[in-house]
């Protein structure tokens, strides 16, 4: 009888020590619970970190930034000045008197053609010249001092003047068979040599300046407004991708495509080192209304159904906080975007933490951000986390 009490009683014990561990527990779990809701406020009130729980942001200062309205077309670059080698009368080549790539001055002899029969019938026509003005030369006496009619004397003058005629005709014929340069220029590839049969039209070469470069291109004719002399432009070209070539437009065209409508405009590019070669395709960008306008990072949009929005920084009672401004903006370039309406220059926007802030918050500027920089084109872009 006693043990079976006995074993009861150890029964008994044991479940009131299972229960009291499980009791424990749960206590224990709710202490640490109720110590972890009391903690966090203790940081701040709001999650983010030290400080006083406001979370690091990076931000911009609005500044003045010049932008323009672009417009991208494509043109073909060609030489300043440019004309085909070729001879005005058929003969043979007598001397090629330069070599491919030579520079050439304004004026130098490129190419003579053979000329022993006109040179024979220019010396004929300058002796004849010569007797003819001796002639006049007389009569002229004589008729100044009244041995000579009027008559004879125009008689005389006549035929001298046609000697003369003749004269600077072979002159002309000997003139044409040598060619010379035009202009100052490079020679390009000779394609003709000496003793060869060349006719009118015949290429015997090319001569270009390319000193300067007329890049043409086609513009819709909606957008002819913006096409005014003097407009800068920005080309590039994939022989060169790490360049760029800046030029200002020249010359449009008096008259548009009836069959593309587009217009024809023509700028000059400076081309002092002569990278640019004639017949280049070319990417052109037309910067024109250029104008300074207060400008933020383009990290520092959101961009919703209902609008543009910043995360404007405003203090408030010594504090820094945020605020939604809704904006309105314009051109976009460099990664810098035109503000039109909303901020003003000098005001902070969050440009890095965005996820992490609300309206009313109250934030802390990161030191490295640089917001304190007066240009916001100088801020370092990064991509939007």
């Amino acid at each position: 009888m006693f043990k079976r009490y006995g074993f009861a009683a150890v029964v008994a014990v044991g479940l009131g020590l299972m229960t009291l561990v499980v009791a424990g527990k749960a206590l224990l779990s709710g202490a640490e619970e109720q110590g972890s809701a009391k903690a966090a406020p203790s940081a701040g009130g709001r999650p983010g970190g030290p400080g006083g729980g406001a979370p690091a942001v990076l931000a911009a200062t609005v500044g003045m930034h010049v932008f323009t309205d672009g417009l991208q077309a494509l043109g073909t670059a060609q030489s300043r000045e440019s004309i085909v080698l070729t001879p005005k009368v058929a003969d043979t080549i007598r001397a090629i008197r330069f070599d491919s790539g030579d520079r050439v001055r304004r004026g130098q002899v490129l190419v003579e053609m053979s000329s022993v029969e006109q040179a024979a019938d220019l010396a004929e026509v300058r002796a004849s010249n010569q007797a003819a003005q001796e002639e006049l030369r007389r009569y002229q006496e004589l008729y100044d001092r009244g041995f000579a009619s009027q008559a004879r004397l125009d008689t005389v003058r006549a035929a001298a003047e046609a000697a003369e005629a003749r004269l600077n005709a072979g002159g002309s014929r000997i003139a044409d068979r040598t060619i010379r340069a035009p202009f100052n220029g490079v020679v390009g590839l000779r394609t003709a040599s000496p003793g060869q049969y060349m006719r009118p039209g015949d290429q015997i070469g090319t001569l270009d300046d390319i000193t300067e470069i007329k890049l043409d291109f086609d513009v819709p004719e909606t957008q002819i407004a913006r096409l005014t002399t003097g407009v800068e432009i920005i080309a590039r070209t994939s022989a060169y991708p790490d360049r760029t070539f800046t030029g200002r437009i020249a010359n449009v065209d008096s008259r548009i495509n009836a069959t593309t409508r587009t217009v024809r405009v023509r700028a000059m590019l400076p081309n002092a080192d002569e990278h640019l070669r004639p017949g280049m395709l070319m990417t052109v960008e037309v910067r024109s209304n250029p104008r300074e306008a207060p400008a933020i990072p383009e990290i520092a949009l959101l961009d919703r159904a209902d609008g543009t929005f910043v995360y404007r920084i405003a203090t408030v009672d010594g504090v820094q906080q945020t605020d939604l401004a809704r904006i309105t903006t314009g051109a976009r370039s460099g990664g810098m975007a035109e503000v039109l309406e909303g901020l003003s220059v000098g005001d902070q926007v969050v440009t890095e933490g965005l996820q992490s802030v609300r309206p009313g918050q109250p934030v802390q500027i990161a030191p490295s951000a640089g917001a304190a920089s007066d240009d916001a084109a100088e801020m370092p872009l990064r991509p939007r986390g």
